[in-house]
């Protein structure tokens, strides 16, 4: 008699832990504040927890015992990542599914997760990382899977702004505030990289050098604040005349130089005169009713295969200073092969 009460009372025990385990499990599931349901291997749906509620608008009514969990993540049926962890698909088909976002879990060994934006969750979309791990009996075998979902919509809009203002710093730190045309340390920077290209590639570079003449007259009369737009006025002339494989830069005062890669003397010629006579022929107007305008003397060069940078921009120094001293508003161009000889190519 006692043997038999100790077993019923055993058994009675047994059956309140059963009990008590699976409402602890749907109590805890309940209430916590991640996002998270279960499914079972066939797919259905056995807990549906307030936060997943509140995340997806679905109510754990309309959900639970359904295999349409998809609805509060896609608009048209498809897998989750907790469906895929019980399914018979290897790792890399996974991976292959979720078109690169899937990774393992760093937390749990057996779980994986993905990082993915949703446009149905919470009416104008959420950043959202779901980790999904399998649900196993002793014996190993599958009995379903468990899924939770952490919104990082926040995390990546502050992400977002860092990188769109490392970039503006960036941006800032190699452009000359007044031209808004590159200043003249990134012209260094960049002079290395297309020389360096030139050489690998064995195709030409050349570089232009341009000077406005006169300028310190042109400030002495009218300020320096006509000064600045008269500078702000030919950085733009600058800019439209150029090809979209040519870069100008304010190298420093009324000085500007261009760097134009795949392009040989003659061609690089043709540009600096165009720009030339465009600038000659540009109106300034610093006082009302005043019109006025500049020019500019420009000097042009190559580079040549082994030489450092300081040398092909000496070259180009020497050849605007020729163009200064045989009258200004002209382009002249050094070759290497000249070197000490000056030879003006175009004069107006």
């Amino acid at each position: 008699m006692k043997k038999n009460a100790a077993l019923e009372k055993a058994t009675m025990n047994v059956d309140a832990d059963a009990r008590f385990s699976r409402i602890t499990l749907a109590e805890v599931l309940r209430g916590i504040s991640v996002p998270t349901f279960v499914i079972d291997r066939d797919h259905k749906v056995i807990h549906w927890n307030r936060a997943m509620e509140k995340l997806t608008g679905m109510a754990a009514g309309d959900v639970v015992g359904t295999t349409e969990h998809w609805r509060a993540f896609h608009a048209s049926e498809r897998a989750t990542i907790a469906d895929l962890v019980i399914g018979t698909l290897h790792e890399h088909e996974v991976a292959a599914f979720f078109e690169g976002t899937f990774r393992k879990s760093a937390l749990n060994e057996s779980a994986f997760e993905t990082e993915d934006y949703f446009p149905l969750i919470g009416g104008q979309g959420r950043w959202l990382i779901c980790t999904a791990a399998p649900i196993l009996d002793a014996e190993g075998t599958v009995l379903g899977a468990v899924e939770s979902v952490q919104d990082i919509t926040e995390w990546k809009k502050t992400e977002d702004s860092l990188r769109e203002s490392e970039q503006n710093y960036k941006e800032m730190s190699i452009t000359d505030s007044l031209t808004k045309l590159f200043n003249s340390r990134h012209f260094f920077q960049k002079m290395k990289m297309e020389i360096e290209r030139s050489e690998r590639y064995r195709h030409p570079l050349s570089v232009m050098l341009l000077d406005i003449d006169d300028f310190k007259k042109y400030n002495d009369t009218y300020g320096h604040l006509e000064g600045d737009n008269a500078l702000a006025v030919i950085a733009e002339m600058i800019r439209k005349n150029l090809r979209s494989t040519d870069t100008g830069f304010r190298f420093g005062g009324e000085e500007f130089t261009v760097i134009l890669p795949e392009t040989d003397i003659d061609e690089a010629l043709e540009v600096a005169e165009r720009l030339r006579k465009n600038i000659a022929n540009a109106w300034l107007s610093p006082l009302s009713k005043l019109k006025t305008c500049v020019t500019a003397s420009i000097g042009v060069t190559r580079h040549v295969s082994g030489e450092l940078p300081s040398s092909v921009i000496g070259r180009t120094d020497r050849a605007m200073y020729s163009a200064k001293e045989k009258g200004k508003n002209r382009v002249c161009c050094e070759l290497f092969e000249q070197t000490g000889r000056q030879m003006p190519l175009f004069t107006t």
